[in-house]
């Protein structure tokens, strides 16, 4: 059997063409970016919707996981914004800390009606074309 594109030959093949095929699966046309980091962030009432991160192009595909620490003693609001989703809006408690996974993340945002600080740790996919 003679392979001139191994890829559309049928499953089963590798190993009966007379040339060096590459294996399959075919390689992907993406190539996933991996970026992990530990920001300290801090605000009040006076820095609404407190952007902690933020992706341009929002055509980018990201996918994060993350933890934010809150080191207030008041409760912080975070919004999680996604691309085609409805924003995802949740509270951390003080001194606690809120453990997340989420695909299609086009930013996040922190608030509160106090001052406060805490931390973001995250790792980050970015997905880009070869």
């Amino acid at each position: 059997m003679t392979c001139k594109n191994h890829y559309k030959q049928p499953l089963g093949s590798i190993g009966k063409c007379d040339c060096d095929c590459p294996k399959r699966p075919r390689p992907d046309k993406h190539v996933l970016m991996l970026f992990e980091n530990c920001a300290p962030f801090a605000g009040n009432k006076y820095t609404p919707y407190n952007t902690i991160y933020d992706t341009q192009p929002d055509s980018l595909p990201v996918t994060i996981a993350a933890t934010i620490e809150n080191f207030s003693t008041d409760a912080i609001i975070v919004t999680i914004f996604r691309k085609g989703y409805d924003q995802v809006v949740t509270t951390v408690q003080g001194g606690s800390s809120l453990t997340f996974v989420y695909d299609k993340v086009l930013r996040i945002t922190v608030n509160a009606c106090q001052e406060y600080t805490g931390s973001f740790k995250h790792q980050i996919t970015y997905e880009v074309e070869k």
